[in-house]
């Protein structure tokens, strides 16, 4: 009740703002709404309806030459054994300091280095979310410090952050600090390579499942025009790696590979997954089509089938969707 009275009382307070013309002038405010009606199964379990799974809200404000603040609030839809509900929290509350293209830094409930990078390389998010993040590896953002920026002439990006390991959803602090970071280098115009290293306890340390993770990524993007056919094709490599305290070390690897083109109006998208879990008899593999029409530059609407065999290595486990996704943003 005390965080939902929390989130109720912050967003109340940003609409006080919204209405106050002396402050508002200069702040500038968006959204964003993930919205599907799709047929789903889970291992036999049927259902059919529209889901509004993401409504994010973002006020962001430059404070002077160097320093802006930018706040998120995310609604997502929260499945419970009583139903399901959207639920508001707060998922961004960050103060970036831009100094030069070399260093900046940025403080607060923060972006994290990998998610939302590899969801713009893909431009898909609407749909599902990226491998790390629909598997619970990493978080998209969490509360901590960071440094970002590019050196030898833009030719390498870095995005190093410390945080509490928690996430968004659980931003206790414990005594230890979970490091993230992202390591790019554009090698052409149209090649990316991108490292990604997440280490330490995901806000575990110290409690009953105390854990220790290590998380492994490698991205290559390749992007090209041909004939007025936009496509970029992208393949993620990764490791996590599980110590429990106390028990044995796990660690799994898979492969995230994907494709993106659009041409005018109408575009498409192939993504295939495959994981190989340490602990488990089986791999799990996922498959998913994507049809795009993209009504304005704000409006996109595709029809999407998206198969998921094996679910967390259980033989026969199987996920389905088919229906229309979409988003759109003002």
């Amino acid at each position: 009740m005390m965080k939902q009275n929390i989130n109720l009382t912050a967003i109340a307070l940003l609409a006080a703002i919204g209405t106050n013309t002396a402050h508002a002038e200069d702040i500038n405010f968006s959204g964003k709404i993930f919205f599907d009606y799709s047929a789903k199964e889970n291992n036999g379990v049927k259902s059919t309806g529209g889901d509004i799974t993401r409504t994010y809200l973002t006020a962001a404000k430059k404070l002077d030459d160097t320093w802006s603040a930018k706040v998120t609030f995310d609604s997502a839809l929260n499945k419970t054994a009583t139903g399901k509900k959207n639920e508001v929290f707060l998922k961004i509350a960050q103060l970036t300091g831009k100094f030069s293209d070399q260093a900046n830094i940025k403080l607060g409930m923060i972006g994290t280095p990998w998610i939302g990078y590899a969801d713009g390389l893909n431009g898909h998010r609407y749909i599902a979310k990226s491998y790390v993040d629909s598997h619970g590896l990493d978080a998209s953002a969490d509360a901590g410090i960071g440094a970002f920026g590019k050196v030898m002439d833009g030719l390498v990006s870095y995005d190093v952050v410390m945080v509490n390991g928690g996430g968004y959803g659980n931003t206790t602090a414990t005594d230890a600090t979970d490091i993230n970071a992202r390591i790019g280098m554009n090698i052409e115009k149209n090649i990316t390579l991108d490292v990604g290293l997440r280490n330490g306890y995901k806000g575990s340390k110290g409690g009953a499942s105390e854990t220790k993770s290590t998380l492994f990524q490698v991205l290559a993007t390749y992007s090209n025009e041909v004939s007025n056919l936009n496509y970029r094709a992208g393949l993620n490599l990764i490791s996590s790696k599980k110590s429990p305290t106390g028990g044995a070390s796990t660690t799994d690897s898979a492969q995230e590979m994907w494709i993106a083109a659009r041409q005018g109006k109408l575009g498409g998208f192939v993504r295939i997954e495959n994981t190989s879990f340490d602990a488990a008899p089986k791999s799990e593999t996922r498959l998913l089509l994507s049809a795009d029409y993209f009504a304005t530059k704000d409006v996109t609407l595709s029809l999407v089938s998206d198969t998921i065999s094996n679910v967390a290595g259980a033989v026969g486990a199987k996920k389905t969707s088919i229906g229309m996704y979409s988003q759109f943003k003002f």
